[in-house]
């Protein structure tokens, strides 16, 4: 990184459901779908990138495909996943941008291999970065959270993604133990969508099963049961039809991914060395991801580890901001390079 002059830093999250890019302090986080639209039959021709592939998923003609270029979390696409981080980054910025002069620093999961780093590290160089850092999502949403990673007591991070979560120690700017987890937000949808079909024959698109979880979804049972009208189509005669679908629809039918999801965090935090045990229990527990928004999950976590859960406002947004923060700081780069929680590009 040394003799190169940026003229400007970007950060940027990209995950199985949506993408965040910070490109600015001062400005607000762009987020989009991660999907892109493409060609059924040349799927190196995109039409369209972000929310507006995603708007337009079953609207357009059997000759294009919506599809993710991120799969649990890694790319599985690096020229599709370029294009999304440039429409992404355009989106942010306001106009057309290049990467070229810029500084970017990318998230990826702890769990990732080091083949699936190699595909982020391509993705950036499609995208036109000359030069870029990978940072483990964990520690990034730690630095925003203002954790004190740079202290050899352990802090502990629990990431739930869409489709991957992560429990990990951090100490000394390094994870020192981590669980990676293929499960998240995204088994919601799926439970929300079975139930729907098997209580009123109503066939729901992930994405109204995802709108209705954010406004019902609990992880506790509600007090209040709040209704919405969802519109589908009847999975028996195929007319467009209505539901009255209410709170506790909705918690009912997320209770079980919720309590398996909830049951791995706690097994994982059992299984944490006696020697993490007292700093865990002074520092507690950093709640983080945008599978985290979950109503009232972080009181869940809390009765069932008896640690105190700690959570920012926007849970969603850390890794993204924690990048931000990293990048326009040499220092705090090597250092996280030497603990190899970053890598260079």
């Amino acid at each position: 990184m040394a003799g190169i002059s940026f003229s400007s830093l970007i950060a940027a999250d990209m995950g199985s459901a949506s993408t965040y890019v910070m490109t600015d302090e001062k400005t607000p986080v762009t987020r989009c779908r991660s999907v892109v639209m493409v060609d059924a039959l040349k799927s190196s021709e995109v039409y369209a990138a972000g929310d507006e592939a995603a708007r337009m998923s079953g609207r357009s003609g059997q000759d294009t495909l919506v599809v993710s270029p991120i799969s649990y979390g890694a790319v599985a696409d690096s020229e599709l996943a370029a294009i999304l981080l440039l429409s992404a980054v355009e989106k942010s910025a306001g106009h057309r941008k290049t990467l070229d002069k810029s500084r970017l620093v990318l998230t990826c999961p702890e769990g990732a291999t080091r083949v699936e780093r190699a595909a982020l590290a391509n993705t950036a160089l499609l995208a036109g970065a000359k030069k870029a850092v990978i940072i483990k999502a964990p520690v990034a949403a730690a630095l925003c959270m203002q954790r004190k990673i740079d202290r050899p007591q352990a802090q502990l991070v629990v990431s739930i993604g869409a489709s991957v979560t992560e429990v990990s120690v951090i100490s000394s700017y390094a994870i020192t133990l981590s669980r990676h987890m293929k499960t998240g937000s995204s088994a919601f949808d799926s439970a929300i969508i079975d139930y729907v079909r098997r209580k009123y024959s109503l066939l729901l698109s992930r994405e109204v099963a995802s709108e209705l979880k954010e406004q019902l979804g609990s992880a506790v049972e509600p007090r209040e049961d709040a209704s919405h009208t969802l519109y589908g189509r009847n999975v028996i005669t195929g007319r467009p039809v209505s539901a009255n679908v209410s709170a506790m629809d909705v918690y009912e039918a997320i209770k079980r991914p919720l309590e398996e999801l909830t049951g791995m965090i706690s097994d994982a935090l059992y299984n944490i060395p006696v020697e993490y045990a007292g700093d865990i229990l002074k520092n507690g527990i950093s709640l983080t991801g945008g599978g985290s928004e979950l109503f009232s999950l972080a009181d869940r976590l809390k009765n069932d580890t008896q640690i105190d859960v700690y959570q920012s406002g926007e849970p969603c947004y850390d890794a993204v901001r924690g990048a931000l923060l990293a990048a326009g700081d040499d220092r705090l780069l090597r250092r996280l390079e030497n603990a190899y929680s970053a890598y260079e590009v």
